[in-house]
């Protein structure tokens, strides 16, 4: 008998509560990105983040102990309804696919959020398949001689706006309670054909990289992209853009273009839709503020240290909300118990920081027929997606599974890298992506109606039935012990 989550049908519906978000900038829409890179002296971008997990960073080289991810287009699989019930964690699933046995329905997941009063800790998550695109050819290895070493990022306190005059910066790290501080130059750039405004900082990627979020302060390739010319695109806005990894856009003053050479978050809320060094934003004609990002000592009165800079510089300074943690948990009363909700930070970008207890107790690393490498999934799925695609396997349909075109599973982020919109399932990792290349989001579905069939019987939900197809997804609808039928 499978473990039923709700009476809800096949095509799925959904609940949407209503929570204060984060704030967070939103870049708006332009045309692809036009015209390969024709430098060869540039490294390519790199998946920084697919070794990562508590918030993606996307660049474009695969890592080779991930199953391959290929391009996905943003998932339209309606998100989870949470609210506040804590389950127990559950031990480990077996290691070997279930046989299989009866028939019985496959009911859907649901999910909600709330917030909750405290920041979540800060500690070493598991890896993710990245979800961003991924370039086809390979390129050379950077050549940049800058060196990265090891930092613990912290969270600004402050935010210094239009800072008067060079020198500044060094005097507001001199004084009492700042803790570190680090200065950009912030204004709008013409992006794409069309010229879309796009907010741009131009940073000091050695300094600028301790107040991103761990993840992506511990993402070296991000960094070496900026030092190398390129930019580091927020998932929202490189999402917007559709700018693909790799390629290079028009840019700032005319015949000027830009290299997208990453995804990142650059801060919780984003402190820009993309970041570049800062001689890049000169060769941009970057023209706006000077501002300052300030992290305090852990006694000192924010006010207090605020007024100081005021008195010191004479610019305003504003006094930056701690992220505030929220509750994602499944409902129904079966899957509150299976399945342990997890507490979040809204990166504000479309990506989140789950908390990473519950990354190492519930999200694992697994081969699976098919696939190359692993795949990073939910440990109460893992088995029933290498259920059906052993099953696909033994019906002699694995060429009907492209394992160069597997778009990932475990990816914390909202439904299309869009913080406006709910959670995606693939955030719980209970979602995975397959021919992502011809199932693209909104269009004809290309999936062999054999391979549906399969998974259908190992308890997924095809996203090629909704409203806007999804061909590419398919997402767990109930937990079974064996296949259906």
């Amino acid at each position: 008998m499978p473990l039923s989550f709700t009476s809800l049908p096949q095509r799925l519906s959904w609940r949407v509560g209503l929570f204060a978000a984060l704030s967070g900038l939103v870049v708006t829409t332009c045309s692809p990105a036009i015209d390969p890179l024709s430098r060869t002296d540039r490294a390519a971008p790199i998946a920084a983040g697919e070794a990562l997990g508590v918030a993606t960073v996307a660049t474009g080289q695969r890592v080779a102990p991930l199953a391959t991810a290929a391009p996905p287009a943003p998932s339209p699989a309606p998100a989870l309804d949470q609210a506040s019930a804590p389950a127990q964690p559950l031990p480990p699933s077996p290691a070997a696919p279930p046989s299989p046995a009866a028939p019985s329905p496959a009911p859907a997941l649901d999910q909600a959020s709330a917030p909750l009063p405290n920041p979540l800790p800060t500690a070493p998550p598991l890896p993710t398949e990245s979800p961003a695109p991924l370039p086809t050819p390979p390129a050379p290895a950077p050549t940049t001689a800058v060196r990265f070493a090891k930092v613990t990022a912290v969270q600004p306190k402050l935010r210094v706006n239009d800072i008067p005059r060079k020198g500044l910066v060094d005097e507001i790290r001199d004084l009492d309670g700042v803790d570190f501080a680090t200065g950009f130059k912030v204004g709008q750039v013409p992006i794409g054909p069309r010229g879309t405004k796009v907010t741009v900082a131009a940073v000091n990627p050695r300094e600028f990289r301790r107040i991103t979020p761990q993840v992506t302060a511990d993402a070296v390739a991000v960094w070496e992209r900026l030092v190398e010319g390129d930019a580091a695109f927020t998932h929202d806005s490189g999402t917007r853009l559709r700018a693909q990894l790799g390629s290079t856009v028009p840019a700032g003053t005319e015949g000027s273009t830009l290299r997208v050479g990453a995804y990142a978050s650059n801060g919780v809320p984003p402190v820009a839709d993309a970041l570049v060094s800062a001689d890049t934003g000169e060769q941009l004609g970057l023209d706006g503020s000077r501002d300052a990002l300030v992290s305090l000592a852990d006694d000192a009165d924010p006010a207090a240290v605020a007024a100081r800079i005021e008195q010191a510089t004479g610019a305003d300074v504003d006094v930056l909300e701690a992220p505030q943690a929220r509750r994602a948990f499944l409902t129904g009363a079966d899957a509150r118990n299976a399945f342990e909700p997890y507490s979040y930070i809204d990166n504000g970008d479309g990506m989140i920081q789950i908390d990473p207890d519950w990354v190492r107790r519930n999200i694992v690393r697994r081969r699976v027929p098919l696939l190359t490498g692993e795949v990073v999934c939910h440990r109460l799925m893992v088995d029933q997606l290498a259920g059906a695609l052993g099953e696909i396997e033994s019906r002699g349909l694995g060429h009907l599974i492209d394992p160069s075109q597997y778009g990932g599973c475990w990816v914390p982020r909202h439904i299309d890298f869009d913080p406006s919109k709910p959670l995606s399932m693939h955030s719980w990792g209970l979602a995975a992506d397959f021919n992502v290349s011809t199932n693209g989001l909104g269009q004809t579905p290309q999936m062999d109606p054999r391979v549906v069939e399969v998974f259908d019987r190992w308890g997924f939900v095809w996203g090629g039935r909704w409203q806007r197809p999804d061909g590419m997804h398919f997402e767990l609808g109930a937990l079974l012990q064996s296949p259906q039928g």
